[in-house]
């Protein structure tokens, strides 16, 4: 069944697609951490009778609520956009996952209603009934993380689709198998604490800036307080996403090859480079600050077996090529820069405590680098999937022959070779590669496809 595709004007439909969605997404995800922590921070102020807990709970969701409106009107926008501009992927899409869809409006409904009603309005009638009202943030935080469920299914289904679309007149309305594919849960954890970790980053060097700034003391003292609450929170929170990131390639790799191949060497392994770039630094950052502070035992002693954590990972990693070949030499190098990196930690990071207005600037830094990195993860994970938007179940409309013949030469080729590996000749004849390559057995490789994936060597690695 053919459906009109409408061409937009000045700008490609992904680039339209895509401004409108990661200027959405960064939106939701603000909202969704600060309704999840507004009532745990009230609560911590209750037990501990601290009205500074109340107020930062408070101030959560008030800069919540300014934010509710553009987010969900971008959010509409984003159906709108892909009704016109890619109506099949839509309509197979939405007929797949219909009742989820419907589930997501009344969890949003009641996210709507619970926020503002009970939670916002109700806040100082209900100052005398402290449980009540966190109990009604609760259920507002709830329905919160219920929204982002369901589009973390839905989005991760994009990647590893355990059943097929179904076709447009074949009315389907709700598959269990789709929702809960086998990344769904690696995706949701992971932005979960993806989430939490560079919202509460960037809060808390928003607040650093706020602290350096006020000049009412009272007013410095709180900022800096909420900066010291929020930073080291987002913080720990990342080192939980190393394991449920390394989890979640495994199963890309497993259930979608071609996107982890685009990842690790392929045409988006640059971002990905980049994002880790980021990574680093926020770390190194970030470790530096939290020990020039002389913070308590426990959050050192917290942000030490988080870096031996990014250590495992990265000695389950193989080797990155462009840093040696070696399993040996890669993982002696990555235990000594660990180990000296912890040594100048415990020995010489708290000698700079001493720049005060830099480590201020420092936290909205890492912040901000928190924030690319996460722009930058869903940039990876999306482009890794070209020219499909569902894998290997619906390609693009402006699908070019290039990223149908890359698609094949990472589908055909490196599931036993290296990129490394296939460029590692000087000019090769890749007509004459690809025939000896046809020649081994258990290779499946038709005239068509040789044709192909011979055209996309010779017009990328001549």
């Amino acid at each position: 069944m053919d459906l009109p595709v409408i061409d937009p004007p000045v700008f490609p439909r992904w680039v339209w697609i895509e401004e409108i969605t990661y200027s959405h997404i960064p939106i939701a995800t603000v909202v969704n951490t600060l309704v999840l922590l507004a009532p745990i921070f009230e609560y911590i102020g209750l037990r501990r009778n601290d009205p500074r807990f109340d107020r930062l709970a408070k101030g959560f969701v008030i800069f919540s609520l300014i934010l509710f409106s553009p987010g969900a009107a971008l959010g509409t926008g984003i159906p709108m956009w892909l009704m016109g501009t890619y109506p099949e992927f839509w309509s197979r899409w939405s007929n797949l996952f219909f009742w989820p869809l419907t589930a997501q409006f009344g969890f949003f409904l009641g996210e709507v209603v619970f926020l503002f009603f009970f939670y916002y309005l109700m806040w100082d009638r209900l100052r005398d009934r402290k449980r009540l009202h966190i109990f009604y943030g609760c259920l507002a935080a709830f329905f919160t993380l219920s929204v982002q469920a369901v589009w973390d299914a839905l989005g991760s289904y994009m990647m590893t689709p355990a059943v097929s679309l179904p076709p447009i007149n074949e009315p389907v309305a709700w598959s269990a198998a789709a929702f809960f594919n086998p990344s769904f849960p690696f995706l949701f954890w992971h932005r979960f604490f993806g989430n939490l970790s560079y919202v509460m980053l960037l809060t808390g060097g928003v607040f650093a800036i706020a602290a350096l700034k006020a000049a009412d003391q009272k007013e410095r003292e709180y900022y800096d307080f909420a900066s010291r609450v929020t930073f080291p929170l987002g913080f720990l929170a990342f080192f939980i996403m190393p394991l449920i990131g390394w989890g979640y390639a495994t199963v890309i790799r497993q259930h979608a090859p071609v996107a982890f191949h685009a990842i690790m060497g392929g045409h988006v392994s640059p971002h990905f480079l980049v994002k880790m770039f980021f990574v680093a630094a926020m770390v190194i950052m970030g470790s530096v600050y939290l020990f020039t502070r002389r913070e308590p035992k426990w959050l050192r002693h917290s942000i030490i077996a988080g870096l031996a954590v990014v250590l495992l990972v990265l000695l389950l990693h193989p080797p990155l090529p462009w840093v040696t070949g070696s399993r040996t030499v890669w993982s002696v190098g990555v235990v000594s820069a660990l180990l000296l990196f912890v040594l100048f930690l415990r020995m010489y990071a708290p000698k700079l405590g001493r720049y005060e207005n830099f480590w201020h600037w420092s936290k909205l830094a890492v912040g901000l680098l928190a924030f690319s990195a996460f722009i930058l993860g869903g940039f990876v994970r999306e482009r890794s999937r070209s020219p499909y938007t569902v894998y290997k179940e619906i390609v693009k409309p402006e699908m070019v022959a290039m990223e149908e013949n890359r698609f094949l030469f990472y589908d055909k080729c490196l599931g036993c070779h290296q990129v490394r590996e296939i460029l590692s000749r000087e000019q090769p004849d890749w007509r004459a590669r690809i025939a000896i390559e046809r020649q081994r057995p258990g290779v499946e490789l038709s005239g068509d496809e040789a044709e192909k994936i011979i055209s996309y060597l010779e017009e990328r690695y001549r």
